[in-house]
């Protein structure tokens, strides 16, 4: 056992060791630029009082295969958000402190998952702070996505002046990380009355429906009421034909659109087409968030649910369609 956990970590460091990221593709054709293996965007000049706790602690090293070493179950939802590669380090303060403070530079495969494992780790009652794409400071940790990059920073023990701290490692740590800090698909939305963090993206089961795929939601505060909006962009449609000339397969995004219909208003029931900027809309009620409304353009199916005014939910999904590509 202790042989085979050798080699994978001698892999490890194989892998990480002086690759750049191959070139990917987001949902509309954002490619990220090459990012650095994640050991080097580690603070060298720690903040001030600081250095790494060494040689007792090197800095760990993990790939895809042996994540859950150090995630466990945990493992697999950031593989399925495309983990490449993560750098654990250990701080202590001068003078041969004890270890206290962790720094995690977990590397994805693409700016956007990125940004969707911060979105789905991040504890949203934090404090909102200015790193990168985006960062929450709390009492134990402060997390941001920048680039390909997904930092967590956390705290072994007590210090005094915590958030400084933790904040003073997140910013150290930032400047070393090249790439996007924005995620173009988040400006479809509109943007008035947001509930700041409740945008979100998730990589399969998009509002717990399996044939919607990928996709981002948004959470709105509308005259008191939760409202989610949310943006489903499905693979581009492939329309064959049955054997024997039959008729035409409907596209990906027809069928999980009709499933989607169907799963709201039930096979029988026609809904009533609604006018606006999209192919097709409709009025729908979704069992947990409540009434909405359900439009589709191209391969994006797109809607909100829980907003109190029809008139406000067709203006707010009209604003998002009319930016979609």
């Amino acid at each position: 056992m202790t042989r085979y956990l050798s080699m994978t970590m001698v892999l490890g460091l194989m892998l990480v060791t002086g690759c750049a990221e191959e070139q990917g593709t987001g949902l509309f054709g954002l490619g990220p630029k090459p990012a650095p293996a994640p050991q080097t965007v580690l603070p060298l000049d720690e903040p001030e009082g600081w250095e790494r706790a060494i040689p007792n602690y090197p800095i760990r090293l993990y790939v895809r295969e042996n994540l859950y070493l150090y995630l466990a179950q945990k493992a697999d939802l950031y593989n399925d958000y495309g983990f490449r590669r993560l750098a654990h380090g250990i701080y202590r303060p001068n003078l041969l402190g004890e270890p206290t403070v962790v720094v995690d530079a977990y590397i994805m495969d693409l700016p956007l998952h990125a940004y969707g494992i911060f979105s789905v780790e991040r504890n949203r009652s934090d404090k909102m702070v200015k790193i990168g794409g985006g960062g929450h400071l709390g009492e134990k940790e402060c997390v941001f996505w920048k680039g390909n990059h997904f930092v967590r920073v956390k705290l072994m023990a007590d210090v005094e002046n915590a958030e400084e701290v933790l904040k003073g490692f997140a910013v150290k740590t930032e400047k070393n990380i090249v790439g996007p800090v924005t995620i173009p698909e988040l400006a479809f939305f509109p943007v008035e009355k947001r509930t700041p963090a409740g945008d979100s993206y998730h990589v399969d089961d998009l509002m717990g429906y399996d044939f919607l795929g990928r996709g981002f939601t948004v959470e709105y505060d509308l005259e008191g009421t939760k409202a989610t909006m949310f943006l489903a962009i499905l693979p581009p449609d492939v329309v064959g034909k049955q054997p024997e000339g039959g008729p035409p397969v409907p596209g990906i995004t027809t069928t999980a659109y009709i499933k989607l219909r169907r799963a709201l208003l039930g096979a029988g029931e026609t809904p009533q087409v609604l006018p606006g900027p999209w192919q097709h809309a409709y009025r729908a009620s979704e069992p947990k968030l409540g009434t909405g409304l359900v439009a589709r353009k191209g391969r994006c199916i797109a809607g909100i649910f829980g907003c109190p005014d029809e008139k406000l939910a067709l203006q707010m999904t009209s604003e998002l369609a009319q930016k979609l590509p």
